[in-house]
């Protein structure tokens, strides 16, 4: 009777155990993270009666948590997939949203400002035109400032960001390592499992990776270490390293990540991939970064070439012109590490050579370099020795040394950034707009040739003789002088520039024609410089001289759009991804009611049948007890 008695005993506190581990399930069918446990039976050690192996009963060999760390890892990388491809679209569409805008965007601001250019060259004496011309420029000067403004508040928007990141994802870091450390206590003192901290620490590795993309590594006591970036470590065992804010060391307003590595205080915002601060980051060096310069450029470009035709022509004065906008000089940031108190003076000088990119400017043992601030890569090709007299070149670029500089020092150079912010209408007499050029040809009524000389084209506003009278005197069919000096051959149709002006003379010049070149005084009603300002917008003054100002801004337009689609697309199929992961994780360690129910049932009816299996044991204990009486 004993042994029958111990086998229906076992089988009570085994299904009474599992009885137990089944309403833990569906009490926490809801708990996030939870992993469905499950109870392994084995059987007793059964005893030796003679020559007969008598069983002992059934005993609970383990609780184990239903899990695949296949399955975990999957979730955790698709997590952190989807937080990064989530936050990179939120953040584009904002940029896509200020430039595209059909009324206020830079498309339509430009066309506006071009439209109002063309209605003073229907009418160049018109003040009222040239007014709306001013006012549109100043409304164009206003657009610009205002799209900086948006960057510049979508800049701040990052470092809020990327400060919140940190703090929560140090919070995780140190929750992963408190629970390591009750992990393994745990294990070492008991020997098994525990679950439900298991499930506690998972979800707080998946809540770090919708953070920032991470890699794990499980221990022998049970812990994990947890790794970013290029290797960094995050969490050791029962240690958490903390991350940090920290300053730019070029500009104070840009908030970088740092973190102690190899016992220094190390910069590690390049290196950091994954989650939500991964993709925030990558806007800001990608394309945040990129429309600032691109929209710095653009500014440059329109400010520049309407000033260069300007000071071109003639206004309503007879006086040439004048500057409309101004031209901010390039920003040009020193290290707050430097040891020495050389600053670096930068101005353009070939807005053609633009390119929109920011250069690291370093001196070192071997002298001066230079180096694309987004790729890392050395530029080449950068002339000059920093002096004033001698000034580096870089892209279209001029730098100057104020002082000697002392080896380590860094300079970053973010040649059009404030470009757009900082453009300024100077010009407020709309009198100053040039809208005639500023000189004129005319042929001699006596000539006896079939000779005809083209409108002049000012090619260099800054000569000093650009309005002086210009005689071009025949000697014969094929050589002229100029000014009674000198005698230069002649063929028709090439190019004949004399103090800033060029000229064209065609056809069969005789001996004795005459052509001049002089002032172009009292042409109230000459359009032909703001013709050329109201081309201007399509004229090739980028990329080296095979892009102009329109198709700048259509490509930064069309190519925020196209990366707003594609961030968008990325999204979504990141997020389906993440589901599908999600749903396959849930299939193996979710909690199943409908299941848990099937074993409340089969546990239940299990436990009733060891009671009635020892109520039998007793009754026949009790029957032998009374024959014995």
């Amino acid at each position: 009777m004993g042994d029958m008695l111990g086998n229906a005993l076992s089988g009570l506190v085994s299904y009474q155990r599992a009885l137990a581990t089944t309403s833990h399930n569906i009490a926490n069918a809801d708990t996030e993270g939870y992993s469905r446990q499950k109870v392994d039976f084995a059987t007793r050690v059964p005893s030796q009666s003679g020559n007969l192996t008598i069983g002992s009963g059934v005993k609970v060999s383990s609780v184990s948590r239903v899990y695949s760390s296949f399955t975990v890892d999957q979730l955790r990388s698709s997590q952190s997939a989807f937080a990064q491809a989530d936050a990179s679209y939120q953040l584009t569409t904002q940029v896509d949203n200020a430039l595209a805008d059909t009324e206020l965007g830079l498309s339509a601001s430009l066309s506006r400002f071009y439209n109002s250019l063309q209605d003073v060259a229907d009418n160049p004496s018109s003040i009222s035109a040239r007014q709306l011309m001013l006012a549109e420029a100043q409304g164009l000067g206003d657009r610009f400032a205002d799209m900086s403004s948006q960057m510049d508040t979508l800049d701040r928007e990052v470092n809020t960001r990327v400060s919140a990141s940190i703090s929560d994802i140090n919070d995780l870091s140190k929750q992963i390592a408190d629970i390591n450390l009750m992990i393994s206590k745990t294990q070492g003192q008991f020997g098994t499992d525990a679950n439900d901290l298991l499930d506690q620490r998972d979800q707080a590795l998946l809540e770090l990776n919708e953070l920032i993309g991470t890699t794990s590594v499980e221990q022998a006591d049970g812990s994990v270490s947890v790794f970013i970036g290029n290797g960094e470590a995050l969490v050791l065992g029962e240690r958490a390293i903390a991350m940090r804010t920290v300053p730019n060391p070029f500009e104070p307003g840009r908030t970088e990540i740092a973190m102690d590595v190899g016992g220094s205080l190390a910069v590690i915002s390049g290196s950091l991939r994954g989650g939500s601060l991964g993709g925030t980051l990558s806007f800001r060096d990608g394309v945040l970064n990129d429309t600032r310069n691109e929209l710095g450029r653009i500014t440059v470009a329109i400010a520049d070439t309407l000033n260069t035709i300007n000071r071109a022509g003639m206004d309503l004065k007879g006086a040439q012109g004048g500057a409309i906008f101004s031209v901010p000089d390039p920003d040009v940031f020193r290290s707050r590490n430097n040891t020495s108190g050389a600053e670096i003076t930068a101005q353009i000088t070939d807005v053609s050579a633009l390119n929109g990119s920011n250069t690291l400017i370093r001196l070192d043992g071997s002298g001066w370099r230079f180096f694309d601030e987004s790729s890392g890569a050395e530029l080449t090709g950068v002339t000059g020795s920093g002096s004033v007299v001698d000034p580096f070149v870089v892209d279209g670029v001029s730098l100057s040394l104020t002082s000697a500089a002392a080896v380590g020092d860094q300079f970053l150079l973010r040649p059009t950034r404030g470009a757009a912010e900082n453009l300024k209408v100077v010009m407020t007499d709309p009198a100053g707009i040039a809208a005639a050029a500023a000189t004129r040809s005319t042929a001699d009524l006596n000539n006896i040739g079939s000779g005809k000389i083209s409108e002049t084209d000012v090619v260099d506003s800054s000569n000093p003789n650009l309005l002086d009278a210009v005689d071009i005197q025949f000697l014969s069919p094929t050589s002229y002088q100029i000014n009674g000096a000198g005698s230069f051959s002649y063929a028709s149709g090439s190019d004949i520039t004399i103090n800033g002006n060029k000229v064209v003379i065609t056809g069969s010049p005789q001996a004795g024609d005459s052509f001049t070149i002089a002032a172009n005084t009292n042409a109230l009603g000459d359009n032909r410089n703001l013709l050329k300002m109201a081309g201007a917008e399509s004229s090739k003054v980028l990329n080296g001289g095979s892009a102009s100002i329109q198709d700048t801004v259509n490509g930064l337009v069309g190519n925020i759009a196209v990366a707003t689609r594609s961030a968008q697309i990325n999204q979504q199929s990141q997020e389906n991804l993440l589901n599908q992961t999600r749903s396959n994780q849930q299939a193996i360690s979710g909690v199943n009611l409908d299941e848990e129910a099937a074993n409340l049932l089969k546990f239940q009816q299990a436990y009733q049948a060891a009671a009635q299996a020892a109520g039998v044991a007793n009754d026949l204990f009790q029957a032998l007890m009374g024959a014995f009486r």
